[in-house]
């Protein structure tokens, strides 16, 4: 509104300003004459001032006056609105625009009023505004369309590094397309070469772990065939066994540890294939105890997440369940508000309410006359939670251990 008034206000003052200059100088050239004619102003008409485009209304101070004929039957009207400067004299929808002048001469005063012959409608002025509306509406949407597709062709390759970095992200891509601009090259190639790195360091480290575990078994199988000797006394014997066994399954659990990925971006792992694979491994393990699938997943679903650790996490889930199961193991997988949820029951004997907080504990069993060193589920734990996850223990409606895991897709 505010816009609109101002913008109203401006045509008009422009109109004035265009006639104002016209209306002044037709009024001096009258003072001038007045100045030479002044004593006979009864005598000297308007008419003889040469006037064509205007009509005037003449006054001195001794009350005399002269008026054009055409104007004689409006002059109240004019001295109504009369004031000094441009003037406007509204009549029947028309406005008429005048000027008045007052200007002393030889102890004598002259009020000088020129007015315009042509009355014009104020509508004309309406009918500019709308058309400088018009004019100014089309050129800023012009220009805001401009500048939304300058705007939309500077940040394309920035949406799409966005995108990549998405894909990335899911693991869908390993690597950041270098053809960006000059501003971010750098920083595209820092972070490949990042990623490449990284790639390298956890090899290096894999590799390295392999050849320490394979270095350390030989002298402990070497060990363990020499405490057979009869010569030693038994019990030394047991000793020494018990604890080159326990060395042996400490190797082992480092061994998976250093498997683990974490969190890393560019890696993902296909959940159904690798569901299926796991499944098969477990249920040859343990032949008599059936293992039930149910999942409602995208057979081409993949998942942000390294493939060792998604195999570490459900295989020590699945083969504990398998282990402790009477008959049955039930596995659920589903999509949940862009969380991946892993749910394992069995029908055995299940855990007490209060050992559930001990599952994860390092070196915990729960029961001391099962093999194993009580590290799997701590490995699980910390995996889960590296991958900002969440594991959580209760008792299952079978009867056995209900186990939930919860990945998110953003990490």
């Amino acid at each position: 509104m505010l816009i609109f008034t101002s913008h109203t206000f401006l045509i008009d003052y422009i109109h004035d300003e265009l006639h104002r200059e016209q209306l002044q100088s037709a009024a001096n050239r009258l003072s001038e004459k007045l100045k030479i004619n002044k004593k006979n102003l009864k005598k000297s008409t308007v008419s003889n001032h040469a006037l064509s485009q205007y009509s005037a209304h003449i006054e001195d101070s001794q009350g005399r006056s002269s008026t054009s004929e055409d104007i004689k039957p409006s002059i109240e009207l004019i001295k109504k609105f009369r004031k000094p400067g441009i003037f406007h004299i509204p009549d029947n929808g028309l406005s008429t625009l005048g000027y008045n002048k007052i200007f002393d001469s030889d102890n004598s005063q002259f009020n000088v009023t020129i007015i315009e012959r042509d009355s014009y409608s104020p509508n004309t002025l309406d009918k500019l505004h709308v058309l400088i509306w018009t004019i100014s509406f089309t050129i800023l949407i012009t220009i805001i369309i401009i500048i939304f597709i300058g705007i939309t062709i500077a940040l394309k390759p920035l949406k799409r590094m966005s995108a990549q970095l998405s894909a990335l992200k899911k693991g869908t891509r390993k690597r950041l397309d270098e053809n960006v601009p000059e501003e971010f090259n750098e920083l595209v190639k820092h972070l490949n070469r990042l990623l490449e790195s990284y790639d390298k360091k956890l090899n290096r480290s894999r590799h390295l772990a392999a050849d320490v575990s394979h270095s350390l078994k030989t002298p402990i199988a070497v060990m363990n065939s020499v405490v057979s000797n009869d010569a030693i006394p038994t019990a030394i014997i047991n000793q020494l066994k018990n604890q080159l066994s326990e060395m042996h399954e400490l190797i082992d659990t480092q061994m998976r540890k250093t498997e683990m990925s974490g969190q890393y971006i560019g890696k993902a792992t296909p959940i159904i294939e690798k569901t299926l694979a796991l499944v098969d491994v477990v249920s040859r393990i343990y032949p008599y105890k059936q293992i039930h699938l149910q999942e409602a997943l995208p057979r081409e679903l993949v998942w942000p997440i390294d493939e060792r650790d998604f195999n570490e996490i459900l295989g020590n889930v699945l083969d504990n369940a398998g282990k402790w199961c009477c008959q049955e193991v039930y596995l659920h997988l589903k999509l949940h508000d862009d969380t991946l949820t892993i749910l394992i029951e069995d029908d055995g004997p299940g855990v007490a309410s209060h050992q559930l907080a001990d599952l994860t504990k390092r070196q915990k069993r729960l029961d001391e006359k099962t093999p194993g060193y009580g590290l799997g589920l701590s490995i699980v734990d910390e995996i889960v939670n590296d991958y900002a996850g969440a594991m959580h223990f209760s008792t299952s409606p079978k009867g056995g251990l209900r186990v939930l895991i919860e990945l998110p897709r953003s990490i």
